[in-house]
């Protein structure tokens, strides 16, 4: 048995872009801590002019309205090798309660409680939330050139635990921590979790705990108006494609990368300004983080399908099933039943207008004990 949530949709409005948080982005890029992935070597760049008539809001929200049908949803088990295989639409062969197959969708978790126990407790004595985040993901965890606030959809998620955990306007500690570090700041105890567009899948299982999923999204490749990429296929070959060190899309890229150049960095932002600067023709991420690029950069656009079905999850280091329970306590109270939960007011201020209407709903959560 599992329980499960279903939300209305929610209206979607327009967001007038941060502009100056790409430069700020852009500012941090840390070109000599850089990894480069192949044989072939990357030539010298120009700088890209942006397509004319790409450059609009309208035309970035048609890219991200345009059919993304979802090739693979990973299931996890005996004879699990990381990713699962598929060539058609949909969420592929399914097992346990999910489907008619092997296996068990990464996503589920533990029933919600809040009884506590020894990660909770220390958290509390403490009198302080140590969260993972990253810094650098516009509309999902930035910081406000303003001001120097750190806000976005992410963020509002931690904070709604932190309250949760230790009440009115606590004591959050944000630790900004680059995507191929995730898995090793929580197994060395520098953070109690990790809240970063995380997508939970069966190998990152076998390190950290998740929370039941808290966003739907799937692996996309995203380029300029003007780029002769048109799927994960071979238009990609002798094309420079960039990922985060340690992502989902690294790994994909690795195993298949149909003749492209693979670069990576050690955050996809990082990979969008290379684009910018010439120094890179693609960029693989998730649909949902792309929408932030795209928000940043309209003249950006996705191309092809989603190759996966993927869920973010609040990472937690393994064994932690007290905190587990109680995070995803607090989920089922942020999904809420409708229009107004914190989870929709924090779409609406965040993403909504950015993303496929079939994003405006909480995924519904699902439970293994």
């Amino acid at each position: 048995m599992r329980g499960t949530r279903r939300r209305g949709p929610d209206g979607e409005r327009g967001l007038a872009p941060h502009w100056r948080a790409l430069l700020l982005g852009g500012a941090g890029l840390a070109l000599a801590g850089s990894m480069v992935v192949g044989s072939l070597t990357a030539g010298p760049g120009t700088p890209r002019e942006p397509t004319p008539g790409t450059g609009t809001a309208e035309a970035t929200r048609a890219s991200l309205h345009d059919e993304t049908p979802t090739r693979v949803r990973e299931r996890c088990g005996d004879g699990d090798e990381g990713e699962g295989e598929g060539d058609g639409e949909g969420e592929g062969e399914g097992g346990g309660e999910n489907g008619d197959g092997e296996g068990f969708d990464p996503a589920e978790s533990l029933r919600p409680s809040r009884e506590g126990g020894p990660a909770v407790d220390e958290i509390r004595e403490r009198g302080s939330l140590i969260v993972g985040i990253d810094q650098n993901s516009y509309r999902w965890g930035y910081r406000l050139p303003e001001s120097g606030e750190i806000v976005g959809f992410d963020i509002d998620l931690a904070r709604a635990i932190a309250e949760d955990l230790l009440g009115p306007d606590p004591d959050i500690v944000f630790r900004a921590i680059p995507t191929d570090q995730r898995e090793e700041a929580l197994e060395a105890g520098t953070v109690d979790m990790v809240v970063r567009s995380m997508s939970i899948t069966c190998d990152r299982l076998d390190e950290v705990a998740f929370s039941t999923s808290y966003f739907e999204t799937g692996q996309q490749l995203l380029v300029p108006g003007d780029s002769t990429i048109t799927d994960f296929d071979e238009s990609m070959a002798g094309q420079r494609v960039c990922s985060a060190s340690g992502s989902t899309a690294s790994r994909w890229l690795e195993r298949e990368s149909h003749g492209a150049v693979l670069l990576e960095r050690p955050n996809h932002l990082d990979c969008l300004v290379l684009i910018q600067l010439g120094l890179a023709e693609a960029l693989m991420t998730d649909s949902a983080l792309a929408a932030g690029h795209m928000g940043q950069d309209p003249s950006m656009r996705l191309v092809g399908p989603q190759l996966t079905s993927e869920s973010y999850g609040v990472a937690m280091a393994l064994g932690n099933d007290d905190l587990v329970r109680w995070v995803n306590a607090v989920l089922d109270d942020y999904r809420g039943d409708g229009p107004d939960s914190p989870w929709h007011r924090s779409f609406e201020e965040w993403l909504s207008g950015y993303l496929p209407e079939a994003a405006n709903d909480p995924p519904e959560p699902l439970y293994h004990d």
